[in-house]
This record gives C-alpha cells, sequence and structure tokens, in this order.
C-alpha cells in the first residue's frame, strides 16, 4: 500500500494541484500513459485515478484510459484511432481489442465520432460539463421525453453535426435510438413505421427525418434539396441522388413521404416538403414554429414608404380608391375567404396602364402604405440572364421567394413589376431564335404564377399595347389606365406641390400646361434647388421659365443617325 501511495506522490505536480480531482485523475492518467504505454497488468501506480474516472462516468477501465487522452486532444480537433495506439503503446492490429471501450464511450454520449476530417474521437457536451464541474457524468435524459423535449434533441444531435462533432451515420444512428426509445409519442411511433419503408437508405432517412425537424423548429414547409444534401454520405454521388430525386423516382417521393417543394400548382423542383398527410398525421402532439418572415433587399417595408398626397381625375380616383378599400387588411381576408370558399383564385393581379409621369408607380407605393403592406419591388433588369436557362430561373426564384413573403408576413406584401412589358407582354406564335423561346418560356411561367397567385401583384407599364395577349389581359383582374390629369386636378399638384403658390398662379399654370404630375414634380424640384441657393422663393415668371424648358424636355425627340438630303 506504501508502495502505490508513493507512487501517486511522484506523479503529483505543482499545477496539477490546482485542477479539480476528475480533471486531475485524467491529466495524470495521460501524462503517465503518454510516456510509460498501458498495460493490464503492470502496475503503473494510477490505480486511484482510473477508479476516479470509471466511478464519474461509470466505464471500464480501458475507456477511462482513452478518455484521458480524447479530453486532452479535444481543443485541437480530437485524436484517431492512429493517435490512441500510439499513446497507450500497441500497434494497430493490438488496438482492435480497444474498439470495445470506444464504442462503450461512444453508446454513453461521452464522445463524439467526427467523420469529415477523418474519424477522430471529441468529448461530449455533458462529458466536458462533468469534467469542468467535477461532478458524476450524467447522460442528456433519452426516454420518456415529452414531444417539445424530443424536437429539443433532434436539433441537438443535428447541431453536434453541423459543428463536425459526429458524423452522418452516428447521427442517424442517435436520432433512430431517441426515436426507439420515445415511442410513447404518436411521432416516434409513426416515425419509425415511416423509417422502415422497403428500399428506403440512409441518406433518405437523414432527409425525412431533416425535413421534420425544419417543418417542427423552423416552420418551414419545404427546404432546399442543395441543404439537404449536407447530411448525405461523403462517398455518395450529390448528382446522382439530385437526378433520382428530380425524376421522383427517390422511395421518399414514391412510398409518399416527401414532394416536390412549392404550392400546389406551382412545384418546386429545387426543394422538398413532406407529404400533407405526414403533415396532418405525425405532429398532433407539437404545434410547428411560426416561419421567419422571409427578408429580401429589394423589400421595402411599409413604415419606410413616405406619405404623398396624390391626385387623379374622376375614374381613375374611384378605381384607386377601390382598391385602397380591397387591400385593407379586414377586407382583404375576407375577401380571400369567399373566394377560396367558392373555389376561385384568391390572388389579385392589377395593372396600372399609361403615360410617364402619371402616378402609376406614385400610386402603387401610397397603396402599400396606406394598408400597412410591404412592396417587394422588382428589379427588372436582373431578370434576363446570358446564360441559357438562368432566366427562367431568376424569374421563377421571384415568385417563390413572393410566395415566401406571403406565408410568412402577417401581410401580403405588394409585388411590384415596375415597367413590366420587359417580361409581361404579347407571346411570340412561332418563336424562331432562342431569345424568343427563351421569352415566351418567361412568359408561361409568369402565367402560371399568376393563376397560382396568393396575394397582390401590380405590373406598370407605359405600353399598354403590349399587354394585348388574352391570357396576360384575363389575369389582371383590376386593369387602371392613367390619364394626364386635367386643368382642376393639375391646379392641385401645383399647390401640393410648391408651398404658398397661390390658387391664381396655380390655375394659370395647369391651364397653360398640359403636364402630367411627374412634369410638376421635376418643376418643383428645381424650384426647391433655387431656393436653397438664393434664399427666395421662385416668382410666377420663373416657374414659367422652368415649365418652358420642361416643355422643350418633353417634346424633343432622338436625332437620326446617318444622312438627312
Amino acid at each position: 500500500m506504501r508502495r502505490i501511495e508513493k507512487k501517486n506522490e511522484k506523479s503529483w505536480s505543482p499545477r496539477t494541484q490546482g485542477l479539480p480531482r476528475l480533471a486531475a485523475s485524467l491529466d495524470r492518467i495521460y501524462k503517465k500513459v503518454k510516456v510509460e504505454g498501458f498495460a493490464e497488468d503492470k502496475d503503473n501506480g494510477l490505480d486511484e485515478d482510473i477508479r476516479c474516472v470509471r466511478e464519474r462516468f461509470s466505464i471500464g477501465e480501458r475507456a477511462a484510459v482513452l478518455l484521458a487522452a480524447i479530453l486532452e486532444n479535444n481543443a485541437r480537433n480530437g485524436c484517431d484511432d492512429d493517435d490512441l495506439s500510439g499513446y497507450i503503446g500497441c500497434s494497430n492490429i493490438e488496438f482492435i481489442g480497444f474498439q470495445g471501450a470506444l464504442r462503450e464511450l461512444e453508446d454513453l454520449d461521452i464522445i463524439n465520432r467526427r467523420s469529415r476530417r477523418g474519424d477522430n474521437y471529441v468529448m461530449g457536451r455533458e462529458a466536458l460539463r462533468a469534467v469542468e464541474k467535477d461532478t458524476d457524468f450524467r447522460p442528456m435524459k433519452r426516454s420518456g421525453l415529452e414531444a417539445d423535449e424530443f424536437f429539443s434533441r433532434i436539433r441537438l444531435i443535428l447541431a453536434d453535426y453541423d459543428r463536425d462533432l459526429i458524423n452522418c451515420e452516428r447521427m442517424l444512428e442517435e436520432m433512430e435510438r431517441l426515436i426507439a426509445d420515445n415511442q410513447h409519442l404518436e411521432f416516434c411511433r409513426l416515425a419509425a413505421e415511416a423509417l422502415e419503408t422497403p428500399g428506403l437508405c440512409d441518406t433518405e432517412k437523414r432527409f425525412f427525418l431533416l425535413l421534420c425537424h425544419r417543418y417542427v423548429t423552423h416552420g418551414e414547409e419545404s427546404f432546399p434539396i442543395d441543404r439537404l444534401l449536407t447530411v448525405s454520405d461523403y462517398m455518395e454521388d450529390d448528382k446522382c441522388i439530385r437526378r433520382t430525386l428530380a425524376n421522383g423516382k427517390s422511395t421518399l417521393q414514391t412510398s409518399g413521404l416527401v414532394t416536390f417543394g412549392g404550392d400546389e400548382g406551382f412545384q418546386d423542383m429545387d426543394s422538398l416538403a413532406l407529404s400533407d398527410d405526414i403533415k396532418r398525421t405525425f405532429f398532433t402532439e407539437v404545434t410547428p414554429a411560426k416561419p421567419q418572415a422571409v427578408k429580401h433587399r429589394d423589400l421595402i417595408p411599409a413604415e419606410s414608404i413616405k406619405p404623398r398626397e396624390l391626385f387623379y381625375d374622376g375614374k381613375v380616383a374611384e378605381q384607386m380608391e377601390r382598391l385602397g378599400a380591397l387591400l385593407e387588411p379586414a377586407n382583404f381576408a375576407g375577401v380571400q375567404q369567399r373566394l377560396e370558399e367558392t373555389g376561385m383564385r384568391k390572388g389579385f393581379a392589377v395593372l396600372f396602364a399609361g403615360g410617364a409621369g402619371c402616378g402609376k408607380t406614385a400610386g402603387a407605393y401610397e397603396l402599400a402604405r396606406r394598408t400597412g403592406r410591404a412592396v417587394f419591388a422588382v428589379d427588372m433588369s436582373q431578370l434576363k440572364s446570358k446564360w441559357v436557362g438562368d432566366s427562367e430561373k431568376i424569374v421563377k426564384g421571384v415568385f417563390t421567394t413572393y410566395r415566401e413573403m406571403c406565408r410568412t408576413h402577417e401581410l401580403a406584401p405588394i409585388l411590384l413589376f415596375n415597367e413590366a412589358d420587359a417580361i409581361f407582354s404579347k407571346r411570340l406564335e412561332n418563336p424562331e431564335g432562342s431569345v424568343d423561346q427563351m421569352q415566351n418560356s418567361l412568359q408561361n411561367i409568369c402565367l402560371e404564377a399568376m393563376e397560382n397567385l396568393d396575394g397582390i401583384l401590380i405590373a406598370t407599364t407605359n405600353l399598354a399595347t403590349n399587354f394585348c395577349d388574352e391570357a396576360f389581359a384575363r389575369r389582371f383582374l383590376f386593369k387602371v389606365e392613367f390619364v394626364k390629369p386635367g386643368a382642376e386636378t393639375r391646379a392641385k399638384i401645383w399647390k401640393s406641390m410648391l408651398d404658398g403658390l397661390s390658387d391664381e398662379d396655380a390655375l394659370t399654370l395647369a391651364n397653360r400646361y398640359d403636364f402630367s404630375g411627374g412634369n410638376i414634380e421635376n418643376i418643383a424640384r428645381k424650384a426647391t434647388v433655387g431656393y436653397v441657393l438664393s434664399g427666395q422663393k421662385a416668382t410666377l415668371q420663373e416657374l414659367l421659365t422652368y415649365c418652358d424648358e420642361e416643355t422643350l424636355s418633353a417634346q424633343k425627340t432622338g436625332r437620326r443617325i446617318g444622312f438627312n438630303v
């Protein structure tokens, strides 16, 4: 006994004295075995330290010795079989005898196995906590979980995989074991049956469980295939998997567990979603999270839209007032519900047509501000690409993003296409070149999306004649033709644009110049610049001069190129 105590005394170092009991024992085990190796039939003076580790973790002697090396190398991405065999001083063949100890540590969640950097072993979350707090190791509760607890555990398993703490095989094993240990939950009973579907491979099982997790934890109805492939085995051919999914031939799809993402009638071939039957039956014990509102650089919040006083002549004013009343949240929800009950399309597409500066775009933004809706303003210059097939993907992506916005926002935003004749135009009957075929393809995507629209689309154009395609025309429920305002309305616009302008001067300007609201705004801006520079408000004569300059600008035509005779 004295001899053992003496050896323990020698292995003690000043630095070890400050460590908690469990950490100190692991430290002494590591240092001693690293120098002398490990042999079970040899007295190495570590009996007390090994006993401490064994009791705290409820593991065997070999597992305790290996755990010391794994903890030591934890900050350096763990250690692999070669590191461990070298540490205990045995050959790789001899180390086969220690695989059971490694498996023991894994099964208890004391260590995790990484695979994307090779089979490296690292300490588990709860094991590290036990060492830090110098307490007995208690693995996380596995069975008897509530539904919310169960999905929180699934989230932790996936988080460990994302942080490269476990490999994809281990990830599936842990999720399947968690399902097997909680058969009192309806989800676990049904999921266990689903995972036994004949022909379902491990990658498809991981896809299915990841879709369940995203649906419950994040409220996501569908999930991109590219992100699903992050849980596929690195030895598998991602292109082959994608091809099988694109053809709808995976067991997941043929068994009815999942389908393509997107709304009914407008499938997104680049994403997968749980089938309606799965969503209806698997999640009765848990409420899926409300999806986070989709953010986009082209999404303009209602509160950031500055109010503007707009003036329209009789018919246009009536139509805009009717649209404003329709888009009021309470009215809009009731109308959509009634349309859906009667089997009609519940989306609203609106066409604003008319000359430049007549208030089409300003009217769309004012409708959004008035009804508290954001505006998803589409950048038309970004819709077409020089690469074959890219334009179709971009346009389809716009509508996919907008559908997600409608689903995740409390109020459906307004999808705004300014100068929409670039794609909402008459289809060519006999397309000859690839450009013509692409244009028709874009228009067909738009037609299909408008047919299945859930929200509000507003398209503006200066060229109404381009919208004579009957298929487009019938999809625009409301068509508002903006015309140049009459003299009385122009006078009101002049008054609203120029503070302090008299009624008489406003009427003079309105009667003399047949301007649109955009023209009047240009003149008001010039007058404002002059006021800032001189400190004097523009006189009527100066305003008349600005008007004459604006008239010349409006009447100017492009010069001909070439020789004139």
